[in-house]
């Protein structure tokens, strides 16, 4: 028999780790450390970096950020069954989710959306500064 995963908790994990692939490892995912291993290569390029918001590191470590929002989303709105059906095939237990998976599902969202536009406006301010700067 294999272990119970919570749909809220997974959802939760996927919008605070999502960078770090944790929602993976406890969903049990193949191919867990491809997020983290996205973040862990960019950070290198941002430390000591004085405007490192705008450099090509931090938009491409973005990716997993943002990414692990969308997954949270995803998994919080999936039916408890279909969940249930793809991460607790082997478990008696079944999720109830309720609330907390529309809560986790508010919370992704916005917080979210917030980074995504943030990271949207950055992309564009550094654009358009890249592009008005003699030779550039």
């Amino acid at each position: 028999m294999s272990r119970f995963r919570h749909k809220a908790l997974a959802a939760l994990l996927a919008a605070v780790t999502g960078a770090l692939g944790l929602n993976r490892v406890y969903l049990g995912q193949r191919l867990w450390w491809l997020p983290l291993g996205v973040s862990l290569g960019a950070l290198p390029l941002l430390i000591g970096v004085r405007n490192w918001y705008q450099t090509p590191a931090f938009f491409i470590a973005m990716v997993p950020v943002v990414a692990g929002f969308l997954q949270a989303l995803v998994l919080a709105l999936m039916p408890d069954e279909k969940f249930d059906a793809r991460f607790n095939a082997g478990s008696d237990r079944r999720n109830h989710s309720g609330w907390n998976a529309v809560l986790v599902a508010i919370g992704s969202l916005a917080a979210g959306a917030i980074v995504l536009m943030s990271t949207i406006a950055l992309l564009f301010q550094t654009y358009f500064e890249s592009i008005a700067r003699p030779g550039g």
